[in-house]
């Protein structure tokens, strides 16, 4: 149950400039309290066990704090003259800040929607018309839906797919088969930060150079990254950059961090009176409000990480890095003795990086057993969980 409390910092493999900000704590000696940690998390409370962490992260009591606040003290449209609706539109204003901050991405970049899955429908309808019939998009078949689906069906509009696929052993992207993809006609590049189904941290920034190369844009999926890294958008270059703060601590909402003029440029997909609206454009019918209040808690939970371990203030997404860090560390910590003991296994096979390589791999893990399925593993899993809790 450790991914809610062990977030880190990941680099790219290669010879490029780190794109990530949080970094290594450099006191060896401090470590992450994770009893401390498990404290804000109510749940945790009746010392569960979390074994859904994929599937998103449980959420601080911060959160719940500032989306029961807003619920109980402003609940109203925001944006009227009205001293509550005015403090209404704060609130949710400071959620988008903190999510800003976390990506170093200026708020009017940022599409706080439903979901991954829906703001990426929303952009493929946008960007369509910016594009002629024969032009191109590259997709991956280790995109999660999110980032695969939409744009996939772009084909019945005359777009033409063209699909990076992922070697059938290891589960991993090659960027070497991405160049003979690339040629005049393509117009976008899909790529996951990290695959949800191996771990497998992807060269995002060579990714989006060799996109922008040949005059393409880059959409980067980070739902299975932002559990364990901050990108920064500005360093790493991408056009569009995904995730769903339901695996950041948050409320079932998803961000979108697209470029200011590719938004501009943008066909609008809200209200009509929406048509030069950056960036409610990509946001039909807006948000739920409460829940972007309660961003704000995540940034929250964050700062009560770094007050709890450190002494120094500085800005917060200073701070927010350095909690990262120690993050990182504690899930080194717990990626290298799984890894040693799953490689060990005779007949076990680990698909995706074989070492606890934090530049290479999140920890996230995909394994085969010879002789069982994945249903028979579960089941066991969880009867030795049963046996241990009696």
């Amino acid at each position: 149950d450790a991914r809610f409390v062990t977030y880190g910092r990941q680099q790219i493999f290669g010879p490029l400039t780190p794109v990530f900000r949080s970094q290594h704590v450099k006191d060896e000696s401090l470590m992450l309290d994770v009893a401390f940690c498990r404290e804000q998390f109510p749940p945790l409370a009746r010392d569960l066990v979390y074994l859904e962490n994929a599937g998103g992260s449980y959420v601080p009591q911060p959160v719940i704090d500032r989306m029961n606040d807003y619920m109980r003290e402003t609940q109203m449209q925001p944006c009227w003259s009205v001293a509550e609706s005015i403090d209404a539109d704060a609130r949710i204003t400071r959620g988008a800040r903190v999510m800003a901050d976390l990506l170093n991405a200026a708020p009017d970049e940022l599409v706080v929607g439903p979901s991954t899955t829906l703001n990426v429908y929303v952009l493929s309808h946008a960007l369509r018309p910016l594009w002629n019939d024969g032009d191109e998009i590259v997709v991956t078949n280790q995109d999660h839906e999110a980032n695969s689906g939409a744009w996939r069906r772009l084909a019945e509009t005359g777009i033409v797919v063209r699909e990076w696929k992922i070697d059938p052993t290891t589960g991993e992207l090659d960027i070497n088969d991405l160049a003979p993809l690339l040629n005049e006609r393509t117009r976008l590049v899909c790529c996951p930060h990290v695959s949800n189904i191996v771990g497998t941290i992807n060269p995002i920034q060579a990714v989006t150079a060799m996109a922008h190369s040949a005059g393409a844009l880059a959409c980067i999926d980070g739902v299975a990254a932002v559990a364990h890294t901050l990108a920064d958008v500005q360093a790493v270059g991408c056009d569009i950059y995904l995730f769903s703060t339901y695996k950041l601590y948050g409320p079932h909402l998803a961000v979108m961090f697209v470029q200011r003029d590719l938004i501009e440029r943008a066909e609008n997909q809200n209200h009509f009176f929406h048509a030069a609206s950056v960036p409610a454009k990509l946001n039909p019918g807006g948000t739920n409000y409460e829940s972007a209040a309660g961003l704000e808690g995540i940034g929250q939970y964050l700062d009560a990480v770094h007050a709890h371990h450190f002494d120094a203030a500085g800005e917060f997404p200073e701070r927010a890095r350095k909690v990262f860090g120690l993050f990182e560390e504690h899930e080194a910590a717990l990626m290298t003795p799984l890894l040693e003991y799953l490689n060990a296994g005779e007949r076990i096979r680990v698909i995706g990086c074989l070492e606890a390589n934090s530049v290479r791999r999140a920890p996230t893990f995909s394994f085969a057993i010879e002789g069982k399925s994945s249903q028979t593993l579960c089941r066991h899993i969880l009867e030795l969980c049963r046996t241990r809790q009696t």
